[in-house]
């Protein structure tokens, strides 16, 4: 392998857990050929269970969890050289036990949402990137679809995000199998319902999170419940998320219990990923680039128990797998033109991980 073209990275571990041990950890990591240096917590939180950075990873934005249950947002900055994270402030959330953060497309607001009481923070972030005030406070409602009693009993938001063009923003809802379209103002932070304002997935799907293809038009929801991944059209005119095809994460002979998580599509755009919980795999599928239908190519072990979260290397050649249940980080190697991958090194002892991310060296 041509080793020229080695990078260097920082990865950062989120961990679920409430104890001493619990936070982000920072590992330092390089590509071709790989190499692993020692895992070391550089700051310890309750429930930094997922980890956003901007867009040149020079701030680091985590959910915790405060002693009473609130629901935080917290910013660092991080040392390009170093990797390690200063804090540099906090914003209380209108919900606790927050599940995911998110930016808008131009990095001046932070979004937020909580999955047991559904609601939903918008902050505006100042120019250093720290978090400023709490421009909306909103709660979806509604008693659930009901489909799996135990996970559909009432409204569930489990992410947030900005459409492509910034105008228009999704929060999936599992606990009413809707994805929610608001209509975003920019200027002032603030969220209302769009003229379309929901989708309905099918029955018992419980969708999860959002993978926005680059072409704008094609959005792929992973659906939690039913271990599904369906395709939308996006209509940004018309503010319209429009169903097209659907295909299954487990194989037909899967008889367990399972539960999807995340879905990423590869930078090349040609090829999706996503994680099943109990069945213990990532799935990888071919992007037809005539209409966005998906293919199946590969599903493969994540090397643990429960990937809640897995991220791609910038150049493609890297997946990086969190196993919450086994407490380990799985490194996959991906043959870019054919998406395909196969494990490398596996770090283990990070307790309750379920979030990955990895930013290069001096970006």
């Amino acid at each position: 392998m041509n080793t020229s073209d080695s990078k260097s990275y920082d990865a950062y571990y989120g961990t679920s857990g409430t104890g001493d041990a619990d936070g982000v950890y920072h590992q330092d990591v390089g590509s071709r050929p790989l190499t692993i240096g020692d895992a070391a917590l550089v700051t310890s939180e309750r429930k930094a269970g997922f980890l956003r950075f901007n867009r040149d990873a020079s701030r680091l934005y985590a959910t915790t969890l405060g002693r009473d249950g609130e629901g935080f947002v917290k910013a660092f900055r991080r040392n390009t050289e170093s990797g390690a994270l200063a804090f540099l402030n906090e914003g209380l959330s209108s919900g606790g036990g927050l599940c995911h953060l998110s930016l808008d497309r131009s990095e001046r607001w932070l979004f937020a949402v909580s999955y047991g009481d559904a609601c939903i923070s918008v902050f505006r972030l100042e120019a250093d990137g720290a978090i400023g005030e709490r421009t909306y406070s909103g709660q979806l409602e509604g008693s659930g679809s009901g489909v799996v009693p135990d996970r559909q009993e009432s409204a569930h938001a489990h992410s947030i995000y900005a459409d492509p063009t910034n105008r228009f923003v999704f929060v999936c809802d599992l606990g009413m199998d809707r994805i929610y379209v608001f209509q975003f103002d920019a200027d002032a932070g603030n969220l209302t319902a769009a003229t379309i304002p929901f989708v309905e997935t099918s029955v018992g799907a419980g969708p999860r999170h959002l993978a926005f293809h680059s072409n704008g038009r094609w959005i792929y929801a992973i659906n939690e419940l039913d271990g599904s991944i369906r395709h939308y059209n996006w209509d940004a005119e018309r503010g319209a998320l429009e169903p097209a095809d659907s295909v299954d994460t487990l194989p037909g002979d899967f008889q367990g219990e399972n539960t999807t998580a995340e879905i990423l599509i590869h930078p090349n755009q040609r090829f999706l990923y996503g994680s099943n919980r109990g069945h213990d795999s990532i799935a990888l599928y071919a992007i037809d680039p005539a209409n966005g239908s998906l293919r199946l190519i590969q599903r493969e072990s994540s090397g643990g128990e429960h990937p809640r979260n897995f991220t791609l290397s910038d150049d493609g050649t890297l997946l990086i797998v969190a196993n919450r249940d086994s407490n380990n980080i799985v490194y996959f190697e991906i043959d870019p033109e054919a998406g395909r991958f196969h494990p490398r090194y596996t770090v283990e002892g990070i307790p309750a991980s379920t979030c990955v991310r990895l930013v290069e060296k001096g970006d």
